[in-house]
């Protein structure tokens, strides 16, 4: 078990860099704008609506990411 804690901190670097890419996809208007072109249809879903929804899906991942880390670890976040 040792073994895993000694991991434990590269794993939450790597949730701390998702995270900051998260704010990064999420807040830069210009890939959003860019989006909004006369663009075709992805999966029959607008190119603005599919690039919300996969920067939804994305933030979404790294929380449950980082849920499931705290729980293997025995932590709480609250």
């Amino acid at each position: 078990m040792s073994n895993d804690r000694s991991r434990a901190p590269g794993w939450r670097a790597a949730i701390k860099l998702w995270f900051l890419l998260d704010v990064v996809v999420a807040l830069a208007p210009p890939l959003y704008w860019a989006m909004d072109g006369d663009m075709a249809p992805i999966a029959g879903v607008p190119a603005a609506l599919f690039y919300f929804l996969a920067v939804n899906v994305f933030i979404t991942a790294s929380l449950v990411a980082a849920y499931l880390l705290d729980q293997a670890d025995g932590e709480s976040a609250a």
